[in-house]
């Protein structure tokens, strides 16, 4: 049969190693180059060698030997994950980069390894009263878009996507500028969150000093069909005993509470200390490529042909 003759092909070309090989190759000028569907023929390379080499152990040793050796290997995997969780103090010791949000920072396929520390970030402390009324209006929601001003010229301002009208909350406000991005390889801009004042307490949301989380989104929130998501905490937001973060991809041009559906009817909560799992301490490249191949995740996703630049200066 035609498939026989493949795997057997398959097997005699994994005999010299040349598929583990070739993934090799296509791994190092991926990291060069940073095309993505380099890295997508180095992952389906890897697993296609690791198939082929079961099934060449499993006709020269027999195919309960192989079994047996295909369930210490995932035993020893998950005994390693154990003490990874244990020794980094949480249950997500790694998580893969599905994105481009926080180019240049971290690449599509990197790897973030975590650790249970605290959050080095800048803080904000709010009284349960200043965060009840942030909380009831919605301010943390608000978006960056444009406005008139009085001569009819577009300004970047802060709007209340329920109105629809510009507006300035009572304890949070924007500070709504216009960033340089290049998209598609060509130079634009485009409307951006320069900074955030909170309790009147400025944070600029383009410093790139604070600490990247990985957080798991609420049930409802607008990411939780994406999953994990690894991204920076800008601010810290105390209020009495509770804890709630303030984050954004440094490729973003707006904090991930400011994002919204099509219909401008979903969006995401604060964060709060509960969701992070832990925050990155340590990056390897392109080893989380063997995920998204295997999790389906081989198209790129939109985005990825934007890079964010600095707010342009005012004159």
């Amino acid at each position: 049969m035609a498939n026989e003759k493949d795997m057997e092909l398959l097997t005699k070309i994994n005999k010299g190693k040349w598929l583990y090989i070739a993934a090799v190759a296509l791994a190092v000028v991926f990291i060069l180059t940073r095309i993505d569907m380099l890295a997508v023929s180095a992952a389906l390379l890897f697993m296609v060698g690791v198939v082929a080499e079961s099934i060449q152990s499993a006709k020269e040793k027999g195919l309960k030997h192989e079994l047996k050796e295909i369930v210490v290997a995932i035993a020893v995997a998950l005994a390693v994950l154990f003490a990874a969780s244990i020794i980094f103090g949480t249950s997500s010791p790694f998580n893969a980069v599905v994105s481009c949000s926080m180019l240049n920072t971290l690449q599509r396929g990197d790897v973030v390894f975590l650790q249970n520390a605290p959050v080095s970030t800048q803080e904000v402390t709010l009284t349960k009263e200043q965060f009840s009324t942030l909380i009831a209006n919605g301010e943390e929601h608000y978006i960056c878009g444009k406005c008139l001003d009085e001569n009819l010229f577009v300004r970047p301002c802060s709007i209340d996507p329920k109105t629809g009208q510009e507006a300035l909350g009572q304890v949070l406000q924007y500070k709504c500028s216009v960033c340089d991005v290049k998209l598609a390889g060509q130079d634009g801009q485009a409307i951006c969150t320069e900074g955030v004042t909170i309790g009147g307490k400025y944070i600029d949301a383009t410093n790139r000093s604070s600490d990247i989380v990985v957080y798991r989104p609420k049930r409802d929130d607008l990411f939780a069909a994406i999953g994990d998501i690894i991204h920076r905490a800008v601010v810290r937001i105390s209020v009495d005993n509770e804890t709630y973060y303030m984050i954004k991809g440094d490729n973003n041009p707006m904090f991930d509470v400011q994002a919204y559906d099509t219909s401008l009817t979903r969006t995401n909560s604060l964060a709060n200390s509960s969701q992070v799992l832990g925050k990155s301490w340590f990056t390897l490249p392109f080893l989380g490529y063997v995920k998204l191949v295997g999790s389906g995740q081989i198209a790129q996703p939109a985005g990825c042909d934007m890079l964010l630049g600095l707010p342009v200066k005012q004159k």
